[in-house]
C-alpha cells in the first residue's frame, strides 16, 4: 500500500485534495488510477476514498514550483467523477485556484516571494490544464505563512476568511484558442439560442426562459427533473462536438435570466451546481459585456450587472462579483474574483 502526503483544502465553494505535483505518476493511465483510488471513485458515496460525493468536493489539485519562466507555481487540476471511472483534465477550477497560492506558500514552494508580513504577496500561478496565468494576491502572516483568517464573507461558505484576489490574465480562448470557439456569438442549438464563450474555460449559455424557468428554482428541485437534465446534457454534448472538446466537464452549461442582477443556474458534471463555478463567474462576467451573446441580451446595465468593470451575478446560494477588463476588439485582458480558502487537514492518504 502506497502512502501519499496530502492536504484537504477548501477554496471558495469547493473542497479538494491537494498534493505535490512531483508525486503524480508520469504515465497518464497510472496517474488516473491513483486519483480514482485516492478519491474512492467510482462509487456514489466515495466510501473508500477522500471524495465528498459531489462534483464540488471530488477534485484534486497537484501543485509545484514553476517549471518555466512567467510563473512562480504550476498546478494541474483534476475533476474526478463520483460514480464513473473518469478523470477529467480539460479545464480548471476557479474556486480551488484561490487556494493554490496559499498551499504553495505553506509548502515552502515560493519562500522568496513572502514578505516579512503581515502584508500581502503576489504569486503567479500557471494552470497546466489551460496555460492561463493567474495573478493571486494573498495575505500572509508575520511569520511568512498564508493567512486564512479574516472578515471576508462569500456566499455559499459559512463564516469568514482572508480575502484572496485571483486575476486571470488574458483568459480568452484558454481551452479552445478562441473567445467564441464556433465563430458565432449566438447560434441555434437544438431549437434554443445559445452562446459558447471561452473565458478561463468554455461555457455554454442558454436562456432559462427557453426551458420555462425563471432562474429562481431550487437546485434540489432541478436535480430531480431527469428530463431537463437529459436535455441539457444532450445540448452540452453537441456544444462540445462543435468546439472539438470531448469531455464530461467541458463545456459546462449555464442558464441565464434577468433578475435584480444577472441570475444564473449553473451545471457541473450533469447536475445543477449548488452555487456557481468560479470559472463560470469569470466567463459569465465577460459574456455579459460582450455584445451579441445570450448573457449580454438578458443583462440589465441599469441595475448594475454589466455596468463598469464589475458584473454582479446572482446564484442559488447568493451572489458573486466578477471584475472584467475588456479592451479594444473585445479582447478580455483580465477577469478576477475575490474568494476565501482554508486548509482543513494535513495528513497521509493510504492507497
Amino acid at each position: 500500500m502506497a502512502d501519499l502526503p496530502v492536504a484537504i483544502v477548501r477554496g471558495g465553494t469547493s473542497k479538494g485534495v491537494f498534493l505535490h505535483l512531483g508525486l503524480l505518476p508520469g504515465d497518464p493511465a497510472e496517474r488516473d488510477r491513483l486519483l480514482l483510488r485516492l478519491m474512492g471513485s467510482p462509487d456514489p458515496m466515495q466510501l473508500d476514498g477522500l471524495g465528498g460525493t459531489h462534483s464540488s468536493t471530488s477534485k484534486v489539485m497537484a501543485v509545484g514550483p514553476a517549471g518555466e519562466p512567467g510563473a512562480d507555481v504550476d498546478y494541474l487540476f483534476a475533476q474526478v467523477a463520483v460514480d464513473e471511472a473518469v478523470v477529467d483534465l480539460t479545464g480548471n477550477c476557479g474556486n480551488l485556484t484561490a487556494a493554490v497560492g496559499h498551499y504553495a506558500i505553506d509548502e515552502g514552494m515560493v519562500p522568496g516571494l513572502v514578505p516579512p508580513g503581515p502584508a500581502t504577496t503576489v504569486v503567479r500561478l500557471r494552470n497546466l490544464n489551460t496555460g492561463v496565468v493567474i495573478r493571486a494576491t494573498i495575505p500572509v502572516t508575520a511569520d511568512g505563512r498564508a493567512a486564512w483568517e479574516g472578515d471576508t464573507v462569500i456566499d455559499g461558505v459559512p463564516g469568514t476568511g482572508a480575502a484572496i484576489v485571483t486575476d486571470y490574465l488574458d483568459p480568452g480562448g484558454s481551452v479552445t484558442g478562441k473567445l467564441f470557439p464556433t465563430g458565432s456569438r449566438a447560434e441555434d442549438l437544438g431549437g434554443h439560442i445559445a452562446s459558447i464563450v471561452d473565458v478561463s474555460s468554455p461555457y455554454l449559455f442558454l436562456a432559462a426562459s427557453s426551458f420555462g424557468l425563471t432562474g429562481h428554482e431550487a437546485t434540489a428541485e432541478l436535480n430531480g427533473r431527469p428530463e431537463l437534465l437529459g436535455e441539457l446534457e444532450q445540448l452540452r454534448a453537441e456544444a462540445g462536438r462543435r468546439i472539438g472538446v470531448a469531455s464530461k466537464a467541458i463545456p459546462r452549461t449555464v442558464l441565464v435570466a434577468e433578475g435584480r442582477d444577472l441570475r444564473v443556474l449553473a451545471t457541473s458534471m450533469g447536475r445543477f451546481h449548488h452555487a456557481v463555478p468560479m470559472t463560470g463567474a469569470l466567463c459569465i462576467g465577460a459574456a455579459a459585456r460582450l455584445a451579441g451573446t445570450v448573457v449580454h441580451h438578458v443583462t440589465r446595465p441599469a441595475d448594475g450587472a454589466g455596468a463598469g468593470s464589475v458584473v454582479r451575478i446572482e446564484h442559488p446560494k447568493g451572489a458573486v462579483e466578477a471584475a472584467v477588463e475588456i479592451d479594444g476588439d473585445d479582447h478580455v485582458a483580465s477577469a478576477g474574483v475575490v474568494r476565501t480558502a482554508r486548509r482543513l487537514l494535513t495528513g497521509t492518504a493510504h492507497l
